[in-house]
């Protein structure tokens, strides 16, 4: 079977299919059919509502921040799973607070639970300054038994998942309709002779997500959600290999040859891939253009061409990156090839102002997205419906008392 396992295939493709020679004029017709698919609901794209990471927990205010790669809800729910995540911290004995020196996968919330070196027992976050990144200051409950150091684990206060409910199905609707019914939500006592499932609704309003009936701080919320894709040749965020590592020997008048010694992992490195580390005793030189693997010699070492700049100085760095990387695949490129085919062709010749070539691989490309349509909406991947209204309860049920 013919497949386009990477981004540089399908240039090469198109580039034959056409008959074209240039690669920037290909890039850019790539770019602009991805325009058109960004809101395609492939299988591949959904989150998996039960991994950690799509588990959204409640602050103060009862709203969840909305996940940086949602594209489109699908379904919400609760029934209480505990989060669990880490990251290194630091902290000074006797006094209440942390500093993050890494990025948690999860994000951080008041009320979680905190455990690792240092920490005192019972240690529950209380106050967080910061974006959840490196640098953000955490204030617990209680004061560091000792030095904080290392890994630290974060676990919320929720209580594990109920076996027999109550649980909430929350359906989406809008963000007048949210603050609306929000204002009046004090007046409604709680659900009385409902089913185990009871319904709900949630709606975004600014950059979070707000719930009805409320939901309390350090509650779990499960997202289940299409999610956006990166585009083809878009930066890929820098990778960290190796937390050390040596400069020795160097050879060379420029470019410089250098091998890296002590290395934590070369896992993920290839010859031809482009790194960057802090300099320690040792750097990369000032001034330099580019510092490019030529070879990986083994789990703790490999060798490297600098070019431009100052020479190296042996010695210890930290933090070698894997950088200036690209995407070159995605779920949509894996699972949909001929979404990126036909609307390629169509922007080439939209491009080169041929009208009838242009017309034929559009009605491609709309024959193509009809097909994902079609699966949808008969079910076979949405699951049943693609209503926005809950299954369990009739539309115009009244599930609150007026007092």
């Amino acid at each position: 079977m013919f497949i386009l396992p990477d981004a540089d295939a399908l240039v090469d493709f198109v580039k034959d299919f056409t008959g074209s020679t240039n690669d920037t004029e290909i890039k850019q017709c790539i770019f602009m059919a991805e325009m058109s698919m960004r809101n395609i609901e492939l299988p591949a794209l959904r989150s998996d509502p039960y991994a950690v990471e799509n588990i959204g927990i409640a602050d103060a205010y009862g709203h969840i921040p909305i996940p940086g790669d949602m594209n489109k809800p699908i379904l919400f729910f609760k029934q209480g799973q505990q989060v669990v995540t880490t990251a290194t911290a630091t902290g000074t004995a006797g006094q209440n607070t942390i500093t993050l020196t890494s990025i948690p996968a999860q994000t951080i919330t008041t009320t979680m639970l905190v455990t690792g070196t240092g920490v005192g027992n019972g240690a529950q976050i209380t106050n967080i300054s910061g974006t959840g990144g490196i640098g953000t200051v955490i204030t617990l409950s209680v004061n560091n038994a000792s030095t904080v150091s290392g890994q630290l684990v974060f676990t919320s206060s929720g209580q594990s998942s109920s076996q027999t409910g109550p649980w909430i199905i929350y359906d989406r609707i809008g963000d007048r309709d949210i603050i609306t019914q929000g204002m009046i939500a004090q007046l409604y006592l709680q659900p009385v002779n409902v089913p185990a499932v009871i319904r709900g609704k949630f709606s975004e309003v600014y950059d979070h997500y707000e719930f009805l009936p409320y939901v309390a701080a350090g509650d779990l919320i499960n997202m289940y959600y299409y999610k956006a894709w990166p585009l083809l040749f878009s930066p890929v965020v820098d990778q960290l290999i190796s937390t050390t590592g040596s400069i020795n020997p160097i050879s060379g008048s420029g470019p410089w040859t250098i091998a890296i010694t002590g290395m934590s992992s070369t896992d993920g490195l290839a010859a031809g891939d482009e790194i960057d580390a802090t300099p320690g005793t040792g750097n990369f030189g000032t001034g330099y253009t580019s510092v490019v693997v030529t070879a990986v010699n083994s789990g703790t070492s490999i060798t490297c061409s600098v070019t431009g700049g100052t020479s190296p100085t042996g010695g210890t760095i930290t933090n070698i990156y894997l950088v200036d990387q690209i995407t070159q695949t995605n779920q949509v490129l894996a699972s949909w090839p001929e979404g990126y085919v036909y609307a390629t062709l169509r922007e080439y010749y939209i491009k080169r102002h041929n009208e009838a070539d242009a017309a034929i691989y559009d009605a491609k490309f709309k024959e193509a997205w009809n097909v994902v349509n079609d699966q949808n909406n008969l079910g076979k991947w949405s699951g049943g419906h693609t209503r926005l209204t809950s299954v369990w309860q009739p539309r115009q049920y009244r599930q609150y008392n007026i007092k």
